[in-house]
């Protein structure tokens, strides 16, 4: 099994994930060993803007390591960005001076909402535009999470593919109900999404050793089993290699 991780929080003390690069190698290591071969360092947004030259930085170091220690894995940049509505001038500055990294210099750009502060679709799909406006595809992060504001989590998952979009889920949530989306859990929402074909990629989300350590197996098992070999592969890793090669940068 090969899968290439879009969505971590590996990379140490940016934001909430690792807590020192002790543990960013521990992450690493346990990532890999689930069939991981490729990792994209996504810290959150807020932790950017303090310590995006320590991200770089760090960044750096840690591939160093990562190609010493695991010569098939590779480490890619990237940013989870959080969206509203009145702040998307100010991201996009970011997006383009490379505060916020775009997904390895490829033009895609992985985007959140907040599940309880985003105003409605009206808010999510105004901020998706603008960054289709601006060049560049927004690739959303586990859409699975996102109940409190959706209308129609179906048919407006389609309306924002149709625009445009790519969708990533959280490989947990295929086989597992950790925490709950507004009366929806969040397993529900993933093998809906699966099952109509309307996932693009997978990440493990992880943060630390206590908090969402990397679960990549168990979920890409559940994938292949329910959705075919074809379709597992092309989720777990073509989409990501398609988007590394072919990408805008």
């Amino acid at each position: 099994m090969r899968i290439i991780d879009i969505h971590t929080h590996i990379l140490y003390g940016i934001d909430d994930g690792a807590y020192d690069s002790e543990m960013s190698l521990e992450l690493m290591g346990m990532d890999y060993e689930q069939g991981v071969r490729g990792i994209f360092c996504t810290n959150h947004s807020y932790g950017m803007i303090d310590f995006y030259r320590d991200y770089h930085r760090r960044f750096e170091k840690l591939k160093r390591v990562a190609e010493e220690r695991y010569p098939d894995l590779s480490l890619y940049k990237g940013c989870e960005v959080l969206c509203y509505k009145e702040k998307m001038d100010r991201i996009l500055k970011n997006i383009r001076s490379d505060v916020f990294p775009n997904m390895n210099g490829t033009g895609y750009v992985l985007l959140e909402f907040d599940p309880y502060g985003t105003k409605g679709m009206e808010e999510m799909s105004y901020c998706l535009k603008y960054a289709l406006d601006k060049g560049y595809t927004p690739i959303i992060a586990h859409v699975e999470r996102y109940m409190a504001i959706y209308d129609d989590p179906l048919n407006d998952l389609i309306r924002m593919k149709e625009l445009g979009c790519l969708t990533q889920i959280n490989l947990f949530s295929v086989e597992q109900d950790i925490g709950f989306a507004t009366g929806s859990s969040r397993k529900e929402l993933a093998n809906l999404f699966l099952r109509k074909k309307l996932v693009d990629f997978v990440g493990t989300d992880t943060h630390n050793l206590d908090y969402k350590s990397p679960e990549a197996e168990i979920g890409a098992e559940a994938l292949r089993e329910r959705y075919g070999e074809e379709y597992a592969e092309s989720v777990l890793n073509r989409n990501a290699e398609n988007m590394l090669v072919h990408g805008k940068g």
